[in-house]
């Protein structure tokens, strides 16, 4: 009895089903609305590149496949942008990624209503791109926020770098909370505080030395920056 128990245990070990988590992007949700009559014997139609996937994407391609009708517009959606114009191989790209259901673009098209044949197919390519996973790193000269997202480079040290009263390359400025704000707002902010003046390194976005300026030597550098906005040039 235990060798058979001991059979069977193995039988469902080996013709148990395993799950396998692959990525899956569906482009079924492509349609296209009726056709409607305009008075001059011709019509217009509507069609919706529709995306169901379940892993983060950010770019879309694929040709468009025209039987007796002409592509008149692009609409894209969000923030999706349509880089090929009215070209029939349509290529979209968004800075953001995009999962679930999502509508890419909308396509206008017009056609004669005497054709017998008039179809809109959209093939899409396989090499569809998911979304890079760079959360908070810099590629290439790209800056990349908590999200992954492409961001600015004063948005990239507010989110993923920890300065407080610093000066980055001269021209981003943050508080004794991180936040960015202008170089006077951190003047204020850190009157009481050493401030940190650091160059950018543009491809770790780390900081590689860094020199702290006493309150005396900051409000030098206002006088400085007032002095050169001021017209007259006084020589001592």
């Amino acid at each position: 009895m235990r060798k058979v128990l001991m059979l069977l245990m193995i039988l469902m070990v080996v013709f148990l089903p395993i799950g396998v988590d692959a990525a899956r992007i569906d482009y079924t949700g492509y349609y296209c609305d009726a056709k409607q009559p305009l008075d001059d014997g011709t019509f217009y139609m509507t069609c919706h590149i529709v995306v169901d996937s379940d892993t983060s994407i950010s770019e879309v391609s694929g040709e468009l496949v025209l039987t007796n009708v002409t592509l008149e517009s692009i609409k894209t959606s969000d923030d999706w942008v349509n880089n090929n114009g009215l070209s029939t191989s349509v290529h979209f790209t968004s800075q953001s990624g995009h999962n679930g259901k999502f509508t890419v673009a909308d396509l206008l098209f017009t056609g004669d209503l005497s054709a017998e044949e008039c179809e809109a197919h959209f093939a899409p390519n396989s090499n569809v791109s998911e979304k890079d996973n760079y959360v908070c790193q810099i590629i290439d000269d790209v800056y990349y926020g908590m999200d992954g997202a492409v961001v600015s480079p004063e948005v990239y040290y507010e989110e993923c770098c920890d300065y407080t009263c610093t000066i980055i390359d001269d021209k981003y400025y943050f508080d004794s909370n991180g936040n960015s704000v202008t170089y006077e707002e951190m003047i204020e902010d850190c009157s009481e505080t050493e401030v940190v003046v650091t160059p950018e390194n543009p491809q770790t976005g780390i900081d590689y030395g860094y020199v702290a300026l006493p309150l005396g030597i900051i409000a030098m550098i206002v006088i400085v920056k007032i002095a050169k906005k001021n017209t007259k040039i006084y020589k001592i």
